[in-house]
């Protein structure tokens, strides 16, 4: 099978993960919001709202970065769309509610006409930037309205379940670990570094919460902050990431503990920063691999 073949079975494979995010996402951050009179009827779509902001967006950076070759026969259109969009609806999936649908879309549009041909992970910048600006008018807050307005006491189902704190679609743990089953049978995703970064995650988490006798926060923490969304979708970029096997384990145990490191400094931040930090060096980790 050619490789741009097995390319548009991996994101046709990540957008059928992401439909049951999706649903529970607007059902979460939308539908139980309206039936608990926490927001009014429109404000019920703002998750779908901001999602087609960003897809939006990303389509629209990609007819202007390509208007020239737009008339041409052989132009495909959806070809060219289909990695701008997953990256928009994959770092929609992690940003807060309160988020302006119009700085994501601006954002995701500059990034499909200015990211295309970086070898880093893009999804990182659009999150850095989107975030950053949120940071900055006071958008930043990861809990819905009904969060902000009670003080909830969540079991261990609670949050694998998905009613913990995160992203808009990037609260459900069963859904994720569905999402990296399906996505481990294509040949191009990188399983490997997925599967490392997360066993370093999760026992660097593990150990240092026992040693504190804090066993309470260890499921809030390896649960929450998006952290195992971004480790499943949005490390594993095809171009942004080693190629090598031994490269892509050892870059996934650098994403793991830096992302263990960092939470300290920032945790809704740790991980893509970590993912990016190890973006920037795949080149490096993979020359180590290659048999000269």
């Amino acid at each position: 099978m050619k490789k741009h073949s097995l390319n548009t079975q991996l994101y046709l494979t990540y957008l059928i993960c992401f439909i049951p995010l999706f649903i529970y996402g607007f059902y979460k951050n939308g539908i139980r919001l309206y039936y608990k009179d926490v927001i009014g009827a429109l404000e019920m779509f703002r998750p779908i709202l901001i999602l087609v902001s960003g897809v939006t967006g990303a389509i629209l950076g990609v007819i202007i970065r390509e208007h020239k070759n737009i008339k041409d026969k052989n132009f495909n259109l959806l070809n060219k769309c289909k990695e701008c969009v997953v990256e928009a609806i994959l770092t929609v999936a992690i940003l807060p509610l309160k988020t302006n649908p119009l700085i994501v879309f601006a954002v995701t549009c500059l990034a499909s006409i200015l990211l295309y041909k970086i070898k880093i992970n893009k999804m990182c910048i659009m999150y850095i930037v989107i975030e950053g600006i949120n940071v900055l008018i006071g958008n930043n807050n990861f809990r819905n309205p009904y969060e902000l307005s009670t003080v909830l006491n969540y079991d261990a189902m609670d949050l694998f379940l998905g009613k913990g704190l995160g992203g808009i679609y990037a609260t459900s743990i069963i859904f994720i670990i569905v999402g990296a089953i399906l996505l481990s049978f294509n040949k191009l995703y990188k399983k490997e570094m997925v599967y490392s970064s997360l066993i370093v995650f999760l026992l660097s988490g593990a150990i240092f919460y026992m040693i504190k006798g804090d066993y309470a926060s260890i499921l809030p923490y390896i649960f929450g902050y998006n952290v195992l969304f971004i480790m499943v979708f949005i490390s594993p970029c095809i171009y942004s990431s080693c190629y090598t096997v031994k490269g892509q384990i050892l870059s996934g145990i650098l994403i793991g503990l830096m992302t263990f490191l960092l939470s300290f400094i920032t945790l809704y931040t740790s991980c893509i920063l970590a993912v990016l930090i190890t973006s920037l060096t795949k080149n490096v980790l993979d020359r180590i691999f290659v048999i000269k």
